[in-house]
């Protein structure tokens, strides 16, 4: 997205609110944030009973008004969930408003949560075409349709960006639940002597795709940004070549000038970053400790903690600890809760810049088969910002077509579970189910995808001698499934 637009739209959240309010809403901010880490303080919210401790606590880590402004989340038990429901609404509920009618606190937060919930959706919808290169465009929202089929609900939550580079070689954090699993540090691009490189491989994807679309990146994926002491340089060299300061999230709060850095960059250019991944109730506390709640205004805290009831997404260092998220028993697929798929979200192009390789990936659900949550459709090695654009191009030649392969497999996307119906058949995600009805054409249709072993030459040629079978819908058939992002798209094996 341009960077005014998304500007904009930040500096909107905040626009109806005055210097007092946004105080106010900060030292709330500040109170669901130990109520999301620390279980003990969580339950003394739902009883409405605080210790003189957690009390002088609260006024400590900068928190002014009484805690009683915030009753409703202990009188009420289904407060803390309409609550949560609020930011994904257009609306504040009539109900919800009725009932915060009395906390003058608790009606703010309503207000303030609902409109940057809408802001935040508004800005997600921008986030998703790409003009300038037609083939990469057409293949990424394939991508995203085959996301939300796959994802459901955090199919819809993701941004989709275009490009992740990676400035090192592997992390030194390691932490316990990393879904990519990635190794221990070996190496940082060099700031000094690799800044031109860098600089020229961002150009590069400004003149591949348009600098708004180039923009849509992170200059991290499975790596920790403080890792190298130059990032927040390199940030600020793709905000120049691109005209947006891309996100960014760390595991490493604690770095009080560092963080300091990022927050003050962040808030010149108006943007809601960073986000900080706090790996223990500790950690929490000390956050806590030391930064006021105005300098955490834009920043978002991830509780991570083992004990923490928000569930890791069962990927990469813990996969082995409940197998695949996919692999169900027949038939008990959409039982129950399906939980978070994935932590990818990158649709385009994973480029590391220390090891000079580049793959190609989309978010899917996590399986035994894709292990970090992304399918990886081809990778490939480039040498030096000369021939980066080429190798691009390669990459989209080979796996980006804009109508189905002529010579390629003719298969189902592999999470899709099919099932003939009386009236055609359905395919089955984790997360819901997609009916093709049509007796005639779909059921002979269904059939022979599934089969797996025709390419799309050879199901025109066995659909055209299917006797009631409409070649030219046939073919519009076919193209549907394609562009719907139903379809294997696995052209090589890049693994």
């Amino acid at each position: 997205m341009a960077q005014g637009t998304q500007t904009r739209r930040y500096e909107q959240v905040f626009s109806p609110y005055s210097e007092e309010e946004i105080a106010k809403i900060n030292m709330i901010k500040r109170v669901f944030e130990w109520m999301q880490g620390d279980g003990e303080f969580a339950d003394a919210a739902s009883s409405g009973k605080f210790s003189d401790w957690q009390l002088l606590r609260l006024r400590r880590i900068g928190v002014d008004f009484d805690i009683q402004e915030l009753a409703l989340f202990w009188l009420d038990p289904e407060f803390e969930s309409e609550m949560a429901a609020c930011m994904e609404q257009d609306a504040i509920p009539p109900a919800l408003e009725a009932k915060v009618k009395g906390y003058p606190l608790l009606e703010l937060w309503a207000r303030f949560a609902n409109r940057k919930g809408r802001l935040r959706r508004q800005t997600r919808c921008d986030l998703f075409r790409v003009p300038e290169c037609p083939p990469l465009d057409a293949w990424r929202w394939r991508q995203i349709l085959a996301a939300r089929s796959e994802l459901g609900y955090f199919g819809h939550a993701i941004d989709y960006p275009i490009l992740a580079f990676e400035l090192g070689d592997g992390c030194s954090v390691g932490c316990w639940f990393c879904a990519f699993a990635t190794q221990k540090l070996k190496r940082n691009l060099d700031y000094e002597t690799e800044g031109d490189f860098f600089r020229d491989v961002a150009s590069a994807c400004v003149s591949l795709f348009g600098a708004r679309e180039a923009a849509m990146a992170l200059l991290y994926y499975g790596t920790e940004p403080h890792d190298n002491p130059h990032y927040l340089d390199f940030i600020k060299d793709y905000k120049k070549i691109t005209g947006y300061a891309t996100c960014t999230s760390t595991a490493v709060p604690l770095d009080t000038e560092w963080l300091r850095s990022l927050i003050r960059f962040y808030r010149e250019e108006r943007q809601p970053w960073p986000r900080l991944s706090v790996l223990t109730k500790d950690m929490m506390y000390k956050i806590h400790d030391l930064y006021t709640p105005d300098e955490l205004r834009d920043v978002e805290l991830l509780m991570q903690m083992r004990e923490h009831k928000r569930g890791k997404v069962s990927g990469g260092r813990i996969l082995a600890e409940h197998k695949g998220m996919r692999e169900r028993e027949a038939g008990a697929y959409l039982d129950g809760v399906v939980p978070q798929g994935t932590i990818a979200c990158v649709s385009g192009f994973l480029v590391n810049m220390a090891r000079r390789d580049i793959r190609v990936v989309s978010p899917c659900y996590t399986s035994e088969k894709w292990k970090y949550g992304y399918r990886v459709f081809d990778q490939a090695e480039f040498k030096d910002a000369r021939d980066f654009p080429d190798v691009v191009r390669g990459l989209i030649a080979r796996n980006m077509p804009t109508a189905p392969p002529r010579n390629a497999k003719a298969r189902f996307r592999d999470d899709l579970v099919y099932k003939p119906t009386e009236d055609g058949f359905d395919l089955i995600s984790p997360n819901q189910v997609h009916h093709f009805t049509g007796r005639n054409l779909h059921s002979a249709l269904g059939g022979l995808v599934a089969r797996g072993d025709l390419t799309y030459d050879g199901l025109d040629d066995e659909l055209a001698s299917t006797d009631g079978v409409n070649p030219l819908l046939a073919g519009m058939a076919v193209k549907s499934l394609f562009d719907g992002g139903f379809m294997d798209e696995l052209y090589t094996d890049p693994l």
